[in-house]
């Protein structure tokens, strides 16, 4: 089944991709370059704290999000008749999740010491809490096909970075005074898009909605729950170790890297809503034959290449070739096509059916465990170095693990429910035309998420 030839759902423009990519791109230079500014402006001593505090933080960006974005551009556009309605849901949801964030910080708050470090992690928890909601927000305006809001929202994000990282460079703003900063634009930005979505929400909400758009969105969410869990913990585990010190190059990296892989990220989602559709048609033998039979072979070479990956950027460092920040960034560097390759896999599994779905849900949680588990023996041993390895090594779990999940049950079972209908005689309605599937009176998923 292919998407329909006009909006949500269709397959994105040469001209908008551009432009999408454009705002994606210069924030995250934006934060790439503010940050060097800032370790230039503060010095080591002074970036350690700030550095620790927004990359623990960072787990707060996806739990506000919980999958609401992907689980829109995945549901919006299989909707006909209740699109309105599943933004009603999505948007009440994140609303309500970024204020259960904030309410939880500000309670928190009542138990931190007073000082520059308490007050420090609040606003980076409070400004990871409200980016999070930011993204959903652009995120149903592009399900919505208002994919301008986007570019503008993120335009306008880099500018206030940058005007901060100004602030610290030439009038002395300290960790405080940029995260309170970039936190207050932020919050800005976030209410700027709440009329719009407002407007285009549905009311009254049908009943029997709201169970499977928010049990979607969770499940959806396990990925990028396990992965932003993976590397605030690897942070809390190497603060407390005797590398300590490495926490900014940790984070560098981390900045350093999300200019490629949410890029990637990004683009994957701007695709989704095509492929959503695309991927609805495709029977479980098609999906078992491309998708699942593949993450065997991708996790055994990842594990191999991650060992083959640390030797050398550990050899590195060791003999003086490259300083330890460099040799964390080639290891990361290195493993990159590992994450990549389980991305993809992961990203295909998702939109496909719900079996599929739940299955990557909750091999993406056993990898988080993995992570942490080895981390807690690679960190103390390696420093930041082993943080980078125990992260790559949750992605290979994460792909044995779906394989187990789905590589008996898939081959020799009946088509799934996504599977297309038999050929019918010329002239007769098809079934997309006689139910007009919308969620949830009309053709749902196993789980009974609409479709």
């Amino acid at each position: 089944m292919t998407a329909p030839s006009g909006g949500p759902g269709r397959r994105p423009t040469a001209r908008s991709l551009t432009s999408l990519l454009a705002g994606r791109t210069a924030f995250r230079l934006a934060l790439l370059g503010s940050n060097a500014v800032l370790l230039a402006s503060w010095g080591e001593a002074g970036y350690e704290p700030y550095a620790a505090a927004m990359g623990t933080a960072q787990v707060l960006t996806t739990l506000t999000t919980l999958g609401i974005e992907k689980s829109a551009l995945k549901l919006v556009p299989r909707a006909r008749r209740t699109g309105p309605q599943l933004i009603t849901v999505l948007l009440v949801s994140a609303l309500l999740l970024a204020g259960a964030a904030v309410l939880w910080l500000g309670c928190a708050a009542l138990f931190v010491p007073a000082g520059d470090t308490g007050m420090l992690r609040l606003l980076a928890g409070l400004y990871a809490a409200l980016l999070g909601l930011n993204t959903v927000l652009v995120g149903l305006c592009r399900a919505l096909d208002r994919n301008r809001a986007d570019v503008l929202n993120f335009a306008a994000l880099s500018l206030v970075i940058a005007t901060g990282a100004g602030g610290a460079g030439l009038l002395g703003w300290g960790p405080t005074a940029f995260t309170g900063w970039i936190l207050g634009g932020t919050a800005l930005l976030n209410l700027a898009q709440l009329p719009a979505l407002y407007r285009a929400a549905g009311r009254p909400v049908r009943r029997g909605i709201t169970r499977p758009v928010v049990s979607t969105s969770v499940l959806m969410a396990c990925g990028d729950i396990a992965a932003a869990g993976t590397v605030s913990l690897l942070f809390a585990i190497l603060g407390a170790s005797r590398h300590h010190e490495q926490t900014g190059h940790l984070y560098l990296m981390v900045l350093a890297s999300s200019v490629l892989l949410n890029g990637f990220g990004y683009l994957m989602r701007l695709f989704q809503p095509h492929v959503s559709l695309t991927l609805r048609s495709v029977d479980a033998a098609s999906l078992d034959r491309r998708v699942v039979r593949r993450l065997l072979p991708v996790a055994a070479t990842g594990a191999v290449w991650t060992a083959v990956a640390l030797w050398l950027a550990r050899s590195a460092e060791q003999t003086g070739l490259v300083p330890p920040p460099v040799a964390v960034l080639l290891l990361y560097v290195l493993c990159v096509p590992l994450f990549f390759a389980v991305g993809s896999l992961n990203y295909l599994l998702e939109n496909a059916t719900s079996r599929t779905l739940r299955a990557t849900a909750v091999s993406a949680l056993a990898g988080l465990l993995c992570a942490v588990l080895l981390g807690l023996f690679l960190v103390p041993a390696l420093g930041a170095l082993g943080a980078v390895t125990a992260l790559a090594s949750g992605e290979v779990a994460h792909a044995v693990l779906a394989r187990l999940l789905l590589g008996s049950s898939v081959r020799g079972t009946a088509p799934s429910a996504d599977a297309p209908a038999a050929p019918r005689p010329p002239g007769t309605p098809s079934a997309d035309a006689r139910t007009a599937p919308d969620p949830p009176a009309a053709v749902t998923t196993e789980s009974g998420a609409p479709r």
